[in-house]
Order: C-alpha cells, then structure tokens, then sequence
C-alpha cells in the first residue's frame, strides 16, 4: 500500500522566511499590531542579555502575546517556541531570548502588557460591533499548597497540637533524667529521637506563632506562605489555594474587553469596578452588562445597565 510521500531532507531550498508563515497566521496580525505600537509611552523597561546588548521589547511582546493566543503560558515553553516554531521565529528575527530574559521581561512590565491588551481593543472598536459584555469570574490555581494557607482558627488548632506534643516529649526526656544511665523509653525511642523531634516541635511551633501575630498585626484572614495574596477558595474539584481574576467578554465578538485580578473569595461586588475600564473609554455611553446571581448590579445613573442572568 503507497503511502504519501514526504520531501527529501537532502534537497537544497531556495526560499524567503516569508513563505514558511501563513497568509492568515495569526502571527502576521500579532506583529502588524506590535510593530506600530509607540513602545516608549508604556515605560518599557528592557532586560540585557549576559555580555550583549538587550533584546527588543517589540519582540518579547511579540512572543508573550503570541503564546497568550496559543496557550503557552510557561516562559521555558515559550523559550523552546523561539527554537522551533516557525511562526515565532519569523515574527522576532530568529533571536533565541533564553526563559530568564523572558521571564524577567514580564515581571518588570506586567502593567504595560495590559495597556498594550486596552491599545488593542481600542484600534479594533471601529471595526466591530461591541455588543453587551458578560462578567464571570475563574479560578486559577496558585502555586501556593493548601499545607501553606493559614486562618487563625487552623493556626489555633496547630499550635494546641504541637504544644501538646511539645509537653509530652519534655515529660518523657523528663523521665529520662530521673532513670539513672536510662536513653531509652519502652525500647524505641531515644533520647537522641526525642531531643531531634522536640527541636523540630519546638520551631514549628515558633514559626506558627510568628504566622499567628502577624495575622492579627495586619488583620488578615488568611494567610499564604508561597503567594501572599493568594486565598483558599471553593472551585469545582473542592477547595483550592487560588486566585479570582474577573473577566468582561464581548457578547457579539467574544473578545475581552477589560479584566481584572482578584483575591476575592466570590464574585460579589466585583461588576462595577471590572467594568470601569470600559466605562472610561466610552463616558458617553451606557454600558450594558450581564452577570450572573453572585455579581452586583450596577445603577443606571452611573453609566450602567446591569442586569443578572441565571446561574
């Protein structure tokens, strides 16, 4: 049975870096729109290479947008974009930013990357046709793990436990010292164990105390270890240390029109100032907008038409 052929890897090319791209590819429309951005007016703060001169910002939006529309979120991954996706590499001229350059890159201009994303949806508002917006918030997972997300009453419930096994352990050393050339207990433990995990109670319990007075000097209710501001919120697989970004989608072109991140626990009371972004650009007009049960409704004297929608 024939099959279909592929080229031959031996065979010499003669051709543009041009024809490798698409005529539609979504990476002609990403570098169209960067390429005519005034980089200077968003504060870009460029990052050096080791040893050589700092890469264009132009191309590091360039690779952050591209891999915002194709779900590589990952600096390595997008690193290894710049290596072997031709698209990528046509859209930066072949530059091969290690992921420290990338990653450093967003770090010091995470606010320019969103007005970049309002300079967007301002240059296509007179090509399209908004519609009403629809908010909903999403939870996304932090790094932060469960074990190292605080609230008083779990501190409160570990620190009643170690101090009990803290208590026990100097009772048994106790015992210890009154057996004369006694180092051992019931023919398991040791002095040499029971020293090692009462120095281990010992320092938890202090850190977890730390953690306690440091909840009640900033009047938090919770505390995260990893991501500060990070909250231990309910999602559909249980309960998860998370964020709580909102989101505003076009109804007509299912664009986003505006976003916002949160740490809040639920979506209440989140609409308005989500939608404020929008509001600012067009004051003229009222805005429309749909959420569901848990959002605010939002005053029609404020440049607002709220309206919920079923859960």
């Amino acid at each position: 049975m024939p099959y279909v052929s592929g080229f031959d890897r031996d065979q010499l090319m003669c051709c543009s870096w041009d024809a490798f791209v698409d005529k539609e590819s979504i990476a002609r429309i990403i570098d169209a729109f960067v390429n005519h951005l005034d980089i200077g007016k968003y504060g870009v703060k460029p990052v050096a290479a080791e040893g050589r001169p700092s890469y264009d910002p132009k191309s590091l939006y360039k690779i952050y947008i591209y891999g915002s529309r194709k779900g590589i979120r990952s600096s390595r991954k997008l690193a290894e974009s710049c290596k072997v996706n031709l698209e990528v590499k046509w859209m930066i001229g072949g530059v091969e930013p290690d992921f420290r350059t990338i990653a450093d890159f967003r770090k010091n201009n995470i606010d320019s990357l969103k007005e970049i994303f309002y300079e967007f949806n301002r240059r296509i508002s007179g090509a399209v046709e908004w519609g009403f917006s629809s908010v909903d918030g999403t939870k996304i997972q932090a790094d932060n793990a469960k074990d190292n997300n605080f609230t008083k009453n779990k501190l409160d419930d570990r620190i009643k436990w170690l101090n009990g096994h803290t208590d026990e352990y100097l009772r048994i050393l106790n015992e210890m010292d009154k057996q004369e050339e006694t180092d051992v207990i019931s023919g398991e433990l040791t002095r040499e164990s029971l020293e090692a995990k009462l120095k281990e109670a010992q320092e938890r319990l202090a850190r977890y105390e730390g953690y306690q007075k440091l909840m009640e000097e900033t009047g938090v209710s919770q505390l995260s270890i990893t991501d500060a501001d990070a909250k231990l919120m309910k999602n559909k697989n249980g309960f998860t240390v998370a964020y709580n970004p909102q989101t505003a989608v076009d109804s007509e072109t299912h664009l986003i029109r505006d976003f916002q991140m949160t740490n809040q626990v639920t979506d209440h009371g989140l609409l308005e100032s989500t939608m404020q972004g929008i509001k600012s650009s067009e004051p003229e007009k009222i805005i429309e907008v749909v959420a569901d049960d848990t959002g605010s409704l939002c005053r029609s004297d404020t440049g607002y038409e709220g309206r919920n929608s079923p859960s």
